[in-house]
């Protein structure tokens, strides 16, 4: 109705508030406008006293008829989707080391401190001895021929000779099914946001790649919360200061 009501009074301007997620529908239903701008609240607030909706539009409208307020950056709608992915792998990755942990603390809670002798959580010696427990296997001998020669002759046997009991077992299985289940929708993300890539910016994609440091994953990170159009960011210091890396004095 709302998007209606505006084509009906030839409406070709609007600006709305970026309060929390809740702009985000409204926008896709109005992402034909002409000219359509996402502002920050504290940059249209007016003075202290009696407030409510009506006024608040009121304002928003006629600061947006005298020009005085500028857009936020709001990327096209193929980089919006590029973002989902993108930051679907950062929920993730954030989800998966959490599990990491918990695993890592069932396992302590074993006696087994495997932990402490290689080199991550997710490091394949790791992962294999989880695997074995989580299919009832705790004898230690058994668990020796999983990690890696040279951290058993450094640390011996003690490290996973532990007291693990069905409860633990059982516990151990599902935190390894969550944390494969973790990788195979990371993997599924990156490769979506991969093709992406590669179909709609295969220049810029490239670009990225020769800068070192920045391989596949970070250039498609860049893509995701930039795209590829900078007339946004009138200069090199504004880009970096959307980007959250210029502090300022308060």
């Amino acid at each position: 109705e709302l998007h209606q009501l505006l084509l009906t009074h030839e409406v070709k301007e609007v600006t709305m508030e970026s309060t929390s997620i809740y702009w985000y529908p409204i926008w896709r239903i109005l992402s034909d406008i002409e000219c359509l701008k996402l502002v920050n609240p504290y940059f249209i607030k007016q003075l202290p006293g009696r407030k409510s909706d009506v006024r608040d539009a009121a304002w928003i409208a006629e600061c947006t008829m005298k020009d005085l307020i500028r857009g936020s950056f709001v990327p096209d709608e193929i980089v919006q989707r590029m973002r989902q992915y993108n930051r679907r792998i950062f929920d993730l990755n954030k989800e998966k080391v959490y599990k990491l942990t918990k695993l890592d603390a069932l396992l302590q809670r074993c006696n087994i401190r495997i932990s402490n002798y290689v080199s991550s959580t997710d490091s394949k010696s790791y992962k294999d001895v989880v695997k074995l427990l989580s299919e009832g296997i705790v004898n230690a001998e058994k668990l020796t021929e999983a990690i890696h020669g040279r951290t058993v002759n450094r640390v011996g046997k003690e490290v996973i000779t532990g007291v693990v009991n069905e409860v633990d077992i059982d516990l151990i299985r599902q935190y390894r099914e969550e944390i494969l289940m973790d990788d195979k929708h990371l993997k599924e993300c990156q490769e979506k946001l991969t093709e992406i890539c590669r179909k709609e910016f295969p220049r810029e994609f490239d670009n990225l790649q020769t800068i070192p440091g920045v391989k596949e994953r970070s250039a498609t990170s860049i893509l995701s919360e930039l795209g590829a159009d900078m007339k946004m960011f009138i200069t090199a210091a504004a880009l970096v200061s959307w980007c959250g890396l210029k502090p300022r004095n308060e």
